[in-house]
């Protein structure tokens, strides 16, 4: 399956220094890219933690795109992922066009830690992904795949009972499989109609929300 790439990095931030601060070092010491220091001042504000932009202003083979960069758990200031990729030129990036700019930003920014005095991490997330990525756990895995093969998935109660049982494993491993994700994997890998695949990504979505109500009530 296709997928977005998605980046996360670790920075080891002291003695003060800030994201926009990093981000400013990396764009100086790296060819192509530029910090926009209003645009990142106007988006962390916004964001209400730490954000910024760098954007790939003259990166040979790229499209002009601001990778957007924010903090997501204010109980881990140090961790940062990539929300979006902004096209400047153009109304849209197509999916090859932002996995080759995130690509170039998460290999350029590895090689900038690597030669700068701030240390971190980066990772990334791979642009063709099998089941074991989208659903990690072997357990819930396994479920998916009981489910997936039955004769009759979305039609038969004995089948549709299947897919609850992965819901409430989904629920009780604190999976991340993201719903969005299976249902994609289904149409575009299991040649699924669009439609029977929405649905499924609607179970998945209304049984997690209902089993956290009922831990809480």
């Amino acid at each position: 399956m296709k997928a977005h790439v998605e980046i996360y990095l670790r920075l080891d931030l002291a003695d003060g220094k800030t994201l926009h601060d990093v981000l400013r070092e990396f764009a100086s010491q790296t060819e192509g890219w530029t910090f926009p220091l209003e645009s990142s001042l106007d988006y962390q504000k916004g964001h209400g933690a730490p954000a910024g932009f760098v954007i790939s202003d003259s990166v040979k083979g790229l499209e002009r795109g601001a990778v957007a960069i924010a903090n997501l758990d204010e109980k881990h200031p140090n961790r940062f992922h990539v929300p979006n990729i902004v096209p400047r030129e153009c109304s849209h990036l197509s999916l090859n066009q932002y996995n080759a700019i995130g690509t170039a930003f998460a290999k350029a920014f590895q090689r900038f830690l690597k030669s700068s005095k701030t240390g971190g991490v980066v990772k990334v997330t791979k642009p063709d992904k099998e089941l074991a990525d989208i659903i990690q756990g072997e357990k819930c895995r396994r479920l998916f795949e009981a489910w997936l093969h039955s004769p009759t998935p979305i039609s038969h109660p004995a089948d549709v009972e299947k897919l609850y049982v992965f819901i409430c494993a989904l629920f009780r491993y604190h999976s991340d499989a993201r719903s969005y994700e299976i249902e994609k994997y289904l149409v575009e890998d299991c040649k699924w109609k669009s439609g029977d695949a929405r649905f499924v990504a609607s179970e998945i979505e209304k049984g997690l929300t209902l089993l956290k109500i009922n831990q809480r009530f």
